[in-house]
């Protein structure tokens, strides 16, 4: 995979992540948003973007 590839690819993945934390917010925000369809949607994208993180690529390493 080419730097460029990597890039994108973990640009993605981050833009993955943040989304999900930003409907999680907004989801909490949200008058009645106390119930357990609500409680487990905020769950859910929060498990979503911390398990993102491991999806990122790792920088490749200096081999000069």
């Amino acid at each position: 995979m080419t730097p460029r590839e990597r890039a994108a690819f973990n640009q993605g993945v981050e833009a993955v992540r943040q989304a999900a934390l930003i409907i999680a917010v907004t989801i909490e925000a949200q008058d009645g948003s106390q119930g357990p369809r609500q409680q487990a949607a905020v769950a859910a994208l929060q498990a979503l973007a911390e398990g993102a993180k491991d999806l990122m690529l790792p920088e490749p390493e200096d081999r000069s």
